[in-house]
């Protein structure tokens, strides 16, 4: 379950909404994270060929995000469950947990 979905420019409604930014093959930023497409919009990028957007996901209920974001919680404790001493470990462990709970909101 994420909070957003990868699309095809073809497959995105006007009024959607970027999660991410969109780049161009050199790494140009195209539009920032949080526009809201429209009709012009998604025929330039089109045009640009841009293959895949990443588009906000709005049919998740925050309890259905709260509830993935304590799945993760209690799956990187157990993979991590002999590191409880090893100072390197459990930093690793809370990198993890940052990155896969950040990427649920």
């Amino acid at each position: 379950m994420k909070r957003y979905k990868l699309l095809e420019p073809d497959e995105v409604e006007p009024g959607a909404v970027l999660f991410e930014e969109v780049r161009d093959a050199q790494g140009t930023v195209l539009l920032p994270a949080g526009t809201t497409l429209t009709e012009a919009l998604l025929k330039s990028l089109r045009r640009r060929g841009v293959e895949a957007l990443c588009i906000v996901n709005d049919e998740i209920s925050e309890a259905e995000l709260a509830a993935e974001r304590e799945r993760w919680k209690n799956r990187l404790a157990v993979l991590f469950r002999r590191c409880e001493s090893d100072t390197a470990g459990k930093t690793l462990m809370q990198y993890l947990i940052d990155y896969r709970v950040g990427e649920l909101r």
